[in-house]
């Protein structure tokens, strides 16, 4: 296994200061970044990658570059809500099967204060997931679960990108905060 010992501080303090800052910054502390977080980074990818191939499945896939099971640094700033160039974190994702896009998936977002983990939900079984969560007795464990785990520590379920609650199901859908997720993400 390659050796990973962790994030260090610098590369920390860096994502924590990176949304504030420009392009030409960047470009200007681009050693910093290569060294303290983007080296890191390609460690854990393939560390963790070769512990989940031993552990779980030989196919799992971990891609240690950007693009592969790195996310890129820099926002698209068409989608980005505060506009700014850069995240603040690190997303790593890992999957099993041949298209990345499809297939299930472990995501690891890290950041300078937090990590969260996700598992993946496939664009195209989204309409499963619906009915899962429009179901009464499934849909309402579900949302048993997540109070449940709210009331032992903060939680935030990510992933809520749609206004508004999708076709076919109503508006006042009593778990319409859940049916507007793409993907599902507690941390």
């Amino acid at each position: 296994m390659n050796d990973f010992s962790g994030f260090p501080a610098a590369g920390l303090k860096f994502l924590k200061q990176l949304p504030a800052r420009d392009k030409a910054w960047f470009q200007a502390n681009r050693k910093t970044y290569d060294e303290f977080v983007v080296g890191p980074s390609k460690a854990f990818v393939e560390i963790l990658g070769e512990y989940l191939r031993e552990s779980i499945s030989s196919s799992i896939i971990a891609e240690p570059k950007a693009n592969g099971s790195i996310a890129p640094i820099n926002n698209d700033v068409r989608f980005s809500k505060d506009k700014s160039a850069y995240k603040d974190h690190l997303l790593f994702r890992f999957w099993e099967g041949a298209d990345k896009k499809t297939s299930p998936t472990l995501f690891v977002r890290i950041s300078a204060t937090e990590i969260g983990f996700a598992s993946g939900i496939a664009f195209t079984q989204i309409e499963h997931w619906r009915r899962v969560i429009d179901d009464d007795s499934s849909g309402k464990a579900l949302a048993k679960s997540i109070k449940r785990l709210q009331k032992r520590r903060p939680v935030d379920v990510a992933g809520q990108d749609l206004k508004k609650v999708p076709a076919p199901y109503p508006a006042d859908h009593p778990r319409g905060e859940l049916l507007r997720h793409k993907m599902f993400q507690i941390r």
